[in-house]
């Protein structure tokens, strides 16, 4: 008997070799909106299953590459195979179509931010940067509203922490490298340019009203390098923020967490973080919410700590500090040497230092930095 069962189980090692391993390779058509199960190695006619799990509810899956739809899909394992998940952004009942152009949100930029009662925005993933010679040699130029084109180059930071800096003091209109820090209206409409010094307030964009759609919109006015996506915004796709609507975000929006900001150090750099609508603390627990009676210490955040927090949608704006004529401003901030100072659309900006945080009307001659978004509905 014991001869049989080992002639029994041998042939069983033999029939078993004898299947063929084939890989059934599962991949996303973008990570950051969908991710995919099932993949691997298996046994030739083995039946698995594949599926297809959206990031967040303003992605959607439509189909595998194929064309079929099933999800989850179950496949016969015949030959090696690739199967790739497509998603797209949802549009309509609370979904995502950006406003200007492209189809497509930002891919790291998942997650919203009500500016008032009814809009929500996406902010653009760094401050606004301009280069006569897109930080080389040669000199550039780019699409503006209306048709044709302006001198320069313009760019969103490469990481949200990115400032310029002392080197805004080489501001003009030759200068090779980057700036950051920008006079009010200088979209390079009318006359208004990105590398103007002047320190009279008339020499600027319009002295009243508001800039809201207008040409003197950086993002309305410009096409602009997504330094994410590593693709050109056409102009109209991002917009400056209004007064109200920094004061909604910062002080009146609701939240799934009733955290709207704090002040922190990412990646050495001083600045505020704002947490998206849904933000989760067990994603990383800021501390002194809220709060701008604080210091930037209280929240360190290191470079892996804040890929986490990042992917989520949460927005960093950097203490850039800012600029009168060609020569930077300092001022000491709670043991840093640097505030944050960004424009609105109404001739005034968004101001923060470890004690306070408000809306100002300022000179228009200072070089502040910029901040844009894109409308969602």
């Amino acid at each position: 008997m014991k001869r049989i069962i080992m002639f029994l189980v041998a042939g069983l090692v033999v029939f078993t070799a004898c299947k063929k391993e084939v890989v059934i390779t599962v991949k996303s058509n973008n990570e950051s909106w969908g991710k995919v199960s099932g993949g691997g190695t298996y046994l030739k006619g083995e039946e698995i299953k594949i599926k297809a799990t959206p990031a967040m509810s303003i992605y959607k899956f439509v189909k595998w590459d194929d064309g079929n739809t099933d999800n989850p899909r179950t496949i016969v394992v015949k030959k090696a195979a690739t199967y790739t998940a497509v998603f797209e952004a949802t549009s309509g009942g609370g979904g995502i179509v950006p406003g200007g152009g492209g189809d497509d949100p930002d891919p790291i930029y998942t997650s919203l931010f009500s500016v008032s009662d009814t809009t929500k925005v996406m902010f653009s993933p760094g401050n606004l940067q301009w280069s006569a010679k897109n930080g080389g040699s040669t000199a550039t130029t780019h699409a503006v509203a209306g048709g044709g084109t302006a001198a320069g180059t313009w760019r969103f930071a490469p990481n949200q922490w990115d400032t310029i800096g002392a080197k805004n003091n080489n501001i003009s209109s030759s200068y090779s490298g980057w700036i950051d820090l920008f006079g009010w209206g200088t979209s390079g409409y009318s006359g208004k340019q990105p590398y103007m010094t002047s320190t009279s307030d008339e020499a600027y964009g319009p002295t009243r009203g508001n800039i809201a759609g207008t040409n003197y919109d950086w993002g309305i006015y410009n096409a602009i390098y997504n330094s994410k996506t590593q693709t050109t915004d056409a102009p109209g796709t991002w917009r400056a923020l209004t007064s109200n609507e920094w004061a909604y975000i910062m002080d009146r929006r609701q939240t799934s967490s009733n955290i709207r900001f704090a002040l922190a150090t990412v990646h050495g750099i001083t600045g505020m973080i704002i947490v998206p609508d849904d933000w989760d603390q067990s994603v990383y627990e800021l501390k002194n919410t809220n709060q701008t009676i604080d210091d930037y210490t209280s929240n360190t955040i290191g470079t892996a700590d804040w890929t986490n927090m990042e992917n989520v949608g949460c927005v960093f704006l950097p203490a850039a500090s800012v600029r009168y004529g060609n020569v930077m401003q300092s001022v000491s901030v709670g043991g840093t040497n640097s505030m944050g100072n960004y424009w609105t659309t109404m001739r005034a900006y968004f101001d923060f230092a470890s004690y306070r945080q408000t809306i100002y009307e300022g000179s228009l001659c200072l070089g502040r930095s910029v901040r844009l978004v894109r409308d969602v509905e």
